[in-house]
């Protein structure tokens, strides 16, 4: 009950802004982090083409398409109709109006035509199969007329011609590459499974095209690429989907523009190889959202999800999923657009590498923030609520949801490994976190940024865990929390910092200021959470001088209360109680550690 009432309170505090912080004198730098970024961005763009508009200006003019309830008529060539069945047979332009009560459109054209179907008020529904069938043409294009209302419907079960055929399965069912565009409005109902697909390459060039499927919303076998539009896709399983796997570069997901809203049951949008967006608005609802109860980890219920890498260089991202917010089986890379985030497991998880250089991503509540085996950060602006971990370096092959699920504060690594890394260049990063504010089960550099923690209450958890090392040779870094695990940089780190503690847990919402002998602020952080040490460094501390640590209810020194005078003996300087810097001593040995209080400290 208590982990439950503690989660229940987590998703209260999620109301809580993010205490602000500031630095003067730093100096953040965006900058590519490591090998493994250029990398991927090579990955992605082996991966993904660029996608430009379909002309069909050349096209013949054909025919003029007539619906009538369950028969229809054709003015012009390239048409046969039987009952009311029409099937279109040769490459042009077909316009459509009218009403199909139970019947289908299928597509047999030449393997290299282009057929281009225009919408003016279309209604089809059938009984039997899909609404449209594009059984043979290089290229299916629909047009949505200027103004109009169209509408597909599927039948609920299909009726096939041996038990070896399973194809058409969608209201909208394209063999060929399929493009939807125009200015006008289609909504698409797939009752037996799904809403659109395309066995190539399927394209949304614009137009307003509403989805809703039992099974998946859109899936394009080769490639989904959204250039505008406003799409809205309900699904009983993905809301957008491309699934090849054999064919090197294929299945792939692009958003370049346009106005997304998915709620899917399970991944908002899943993509074999690459998941890329670069602008457009995407809001999605992946499994129900966050919720406080557990669920199974035999499904999938994310809401960016690719087997091998994603790449967000712009646009703007509102997710809620039940499972990770943002996850590939590769690398996550992130250069630029506005992400807000609500997950019931990680915001952010790389099997691989997650490489981050620019974007404002705000982690509202999840389990663990961002996670991969190496987590780059050189730019952006980051902030996270988690209860767990705010940032983890780790072994993703070991890690599971069946364990962590329900888990308040969990617990650390054991041992060190070379091979697992937070490395931070640069950005400006804030944590509030209930377990380790940044957890590496390897090592962790910093040598530029801002990275501000609010850590565990407990002590089974620190603000800074690590089993290797933590070289810190630039940058500001200020970590509150429990005392039972706390750590600072190595003492061999190019940059001193200060570890200091109190004889008694200091309450949330004051700001803490670090000035030097003149009464320069160095630092100010305003922590949202209650804590009993407290870490500074900054580029401006040398070994050997004075420096003044204040408390404040305004965030200035006109009201303050001097509370120590410190100065720096040696690359890592502790006071206020017993020096635990860079030990990694299991925690049951120091969870009943009191600070004894330190002559220097002021009333």
């Amino acid at each position: 009950m208590r982990k439950k009432y503690l989660l229940i309170l987590l998703v209260l505090l999620l109301a809580l802004a993010v205490a602000g912080c500031s630095a003067s004198g730093a100096e953040t730098e965006t900058q590519t982090v490591t090998a493994s970024t250029a990398l991927t961005a090579q990955a992605v763009e082996l991966s993904v083409e660029t996608v430009s508009q379909v002309s069909t200006d050349d096209l013949t003019q054909m025919a003029a398409i007539t619906l009538n309830g369950t028969t229809a008529s054709a003015e012009g060539e390239g048409v046969t109709i039987d009952g009311s069945t029409v099937t279109i047979t040769a490459g042009g332009v077909y316009t459509l109006t009218g009403m199909l009560t139970d019947g289908q459109i299928i597509v047999s054209a030449g393997k290299k035509e282009t057929v281009e179907l225009v919408f003016s008020g279309v209604s089809i529904t059938s009984s039997r199969s899909a609404a449209i069938y594009v059984q043979q043409a290089d290229l299916a294009v629909i047009t949505l007329a200027e103004g109009t209302e169209n509408t597909l419907s599927d039948a609920a079960s299909y009726v096939y011609p041996d038990s070896a055929t399973d194809e058409p399965s969608a209201a909208l069912y394209a063999k060929s590459d399929l493009t939807i565009r125009g200015a006008g409005a289609l909504t698409v109902y797939g009752n037996y499974q799904n809403g659109i697909i395309s066995k190539d390459d399927l394209v949304i060039e614009s137009g307003t095209v509403i989805v809703e499927a039992e099974n998946h919303g859109l899936r394009g076998k080769d490639s989904v690429t959204v250039l505008g539009g406003n799409l809205t896709i309900t699904a009983g399983d993905d809301g957008i989907q491309s699934d090849n796997e054999t064919d090197t570069g294929k299945g792939t997901i692009l958003i370049e523009g346009g106005t997304l809203n998915i709620v899917a049951a399970h991944d908002g949008m899943q993509a074999q190889t690459s998941l890329t967006v670069t602008g457009g608005s995407i809001g999605i609802l992946a499994g129900g959202g966050y919720t406080t109860e557990s669920y199974s980890t035999e499904e999938s219920y994310k809401a960016l999800k690719s087997a091998g890498v994603i790449q967000i260089t712009g646009g703007e991202i509102s997710v809620n999923s039940l499972d990770d917010a943002i996850h590939a089986a590769q690398s996550v890379t992130i250069s630029g657009g506005v992400l807000s985030l609500m997950s019931r497991d990680d915001g952010i998880h790389a099997d691989g590498t997650v490489n981050i250089t620019g974007g404002t991503i705000d982690i509202q509540i999840c389990y663990e923030g961002i996670e991969g085996e190496e987590v780059n950060i050189g730019g952006g602006t980051i902030s996270m609520l988690a209860a767990d971990d705010g940032i983890n370096a780790a072994d993703t092959s070991q890690s599971g949801q069946s364990d962590r699920m329900g888990t308040f504060g969990g617990w650390g690594g054991s041992s060190g490994d070379s091979s697992l890394l937070v490395n931070i260049t640069g950005g400006v990063i804030t944590i509030n976190a209930y377990g380790d504010g940044i957890d590496s089960n390897g090592s962790i550099t910093m040598s530029g940024g801002e990275l501000y923690i609010s850590g565990p209450l407990s002590s089974n958890n620190g603000a800074i865990d690590y089993d290797g090392s933590f070289q810190m040779s630039g940058g500001i870094l200020v970590a509150a929390g429990a005392t039972g695990m706390a750590q600072t940089p190595d003492s061999s780190s190019a940059q001193p910092s200060i570890m200091l503690y109190f004889s008694q847990t200091q309450s949330a919402g004051s700001a803490y200021l670090l000035t030097n002998d003149s009464g320069t602020v160095l630092l100010s952080y305003t922590p949202v959470k209650e804590f009993q040490c407290i870490v500074f460094s900054a580029p401006e501390l040398t070994t050997g001088s004075t420096y003044h640590l204040y408390e404040s209810a305004d965030g200035t020194l006109d009201n303050a209360t001097l509370l120590y005078d410190v100065t720096l003996s040696s690359t890592i300087t502790s006071v206020g109680g017993g020096s635990y810097g860079n030990s990694t001593q299991n925690w049951q040995t120091q969870q009943n550690f009191q600070p004894q209080q330190n002559n220097q400290r002021r009333p």
